[in-house]
């Protein structure tokens, strides 16, 4: 029986060397920007999700407020719709208790009902995103718009009531370097985009994501 010829091709050989050669000198070349380059197409730079347990689950977003213990307010509306459209869009398989039934269950139940695995349970959820935003304020001075917040994030397993997953952030603040004059928008439209950045940091808490998304916050505000 005739072996297989392992002998390598010399001309295979010096052109193999020479790609890697000339692919070294291009990383070279281009410096840290090819580097980085690089980095993000291989995904590298991607920072992964610190909790994955919401694949596959049915999950109820409920978001606490220092007035939704009185009635479904503006903030904690708009935080939880803004978080779920990132859950639904980012993590897979995701089923979202419809924001209707939540409050529909905290009409019959009382709004200052704040035991989240008692809401998971009765709006049919297998985990809740409990969402508790404190001193929230949206001025910085009487001329300027610049968004602070304490909150506090839980992810609840209903059938257990064990908190899963915890995350503090201590002084949220949008912008981060100087703010946006109140000549230049309304209280309506810079809230939205306060919490529209604030969901965004509690989204990354469940997907991957791009460091550099994070960094160029601050140039978002230029759009609205």
């Amino acid at each position: 029986m005739r072996r297989p010829n392992h002998t390598t091709n010399p001309r295979q050989g010096q052109k193999a060397f020479s790609l890697g050669l000339l692919a070294s000198l291009i990383v070279a070349s281009a410096g840290c920007t090819g580097l980085a380059t690089f980095m993000h197409v291989a995904g590298v730079d991607m920072v992964p999700a610190e909790y994955d347990g919401l694949k596959n689950s049915t999950v109820a977003i409920v978001t606490l407020t220092e007035s939704s213990q009185y009635s479904n307010d503006v903030t904690s509306r708009e935080l939880s719709r803004f978080v779920g459209q990132i859950i639904t869009t980012e993590v897979k398989n995701v089923q979202l208790i419809r924001e209707d039934k939540i409050d529909q269950w905290r009409d019959i139940n009382g709004w200052d009902q704040v035991n989240f695995d008692e809401i998971g349970t009765g709006v049919g959820a297998e985990k809740v995103i409990g969402i508790e935003v404190a001193n929230l304020r949206l001025r910085e001075g009487a001329t300027l718009y610049r968004g602070r917040s304490d909150v506090v994030v839980n992810v609840i397993d209903v059938e257990t009531g064990n908190i899963e997953y915890s995350r503090t952030l201590e002084e949220f603040t949008y912008p981060n370097i100087a703010g946006q004059y109140t000549s230049e928008t309304t209280e309506s439209k810079f809230r939205k985009l306060y919490l529209r950045m604030l969901s965004e940091e509690i989204g990354r808490s469940f997907h991957r994501y791009d460091l550099t998304d994070r960094i160029a916050g601050d140039s978002q505000i230029a759009h609205y």
